[in-house]
């Protein structure tokens, strides 16, 4: 689903990158020297076609990739190793005293094992937020396991933060 900027007269656009990820994860975002171009849904709906929003350069305040809190992430991944370790030992005990209706099942080891998992791959991660003079916009990249994925997003990101430099939009650390 390509996105496409209509550049207005005497518009020069610095950047268009687009982003698809697994799960019907979007993300497309342009600058010019007069606007930037923020991904947004046509209608509400889930499979409702994305198209790009415009917003002058007046009515945005700043641009800037922070850092996300890991804190979040560390008590996912928590309450996963609990809920999977105490799954995990519950279906083992009741299959090893060989007790009336016992099953085996890898869905509680593969919960403990992505709890563990979980803090390393989200690890470094960081949302790109742009704040306007009305609210703000923020993308989190999705979680993703391969480092060229990672290494893609860092570097969208970094374009996007470049672009906005240089068509003079405040950027932060």
């Amino acid at each position: 689903m390509p996105f496409t900027v209509d550049p207005q007269p005497g518009e020069e656009v610095y950047v268009l990158r687009e982003f698809s990820g697994s799960h019907g994860h979007v993300f497309a975002m342009a600058v010019s020297n007069q606007a930037i171009y923020l991904p947004t849904q046509k209608l509400v709906l889930k499979r409702d076609a994305w198209c790009f929003k415009r917003v002058p350069l007046s009515e945005v305040a700043e641009v800037s990739v922070t850092k996300q809190k890991a804190v979040w992430i560390y008590l996912v991944s928590a309450g996963m190793i609990i809920f999977g370790g105490v799954a995990t030992f519950m279906m083992m005990r009741s299959a090893l005293l060989q007790m009336p209706g016992s099953k085996v099942s890898g869905l509680p080891i593969a919960i403990l094992v992505c709890g563990l998992v979980v803090p390393f791959i989200a690890r470094g991660r960081a949302t790109l937020v742009v704040k306007l003079n009305k609210g703000k916009f923020k993308w989190k990249p999705q979680l993703a396991v391969d480092k060229r994925t990672r290494e893609i997003q860092s570097k969208l990101q970094d374009d996007i933060l470049q672009a906005c430099k240089k068509a003079g939009i405040r950027t932060g650390p």
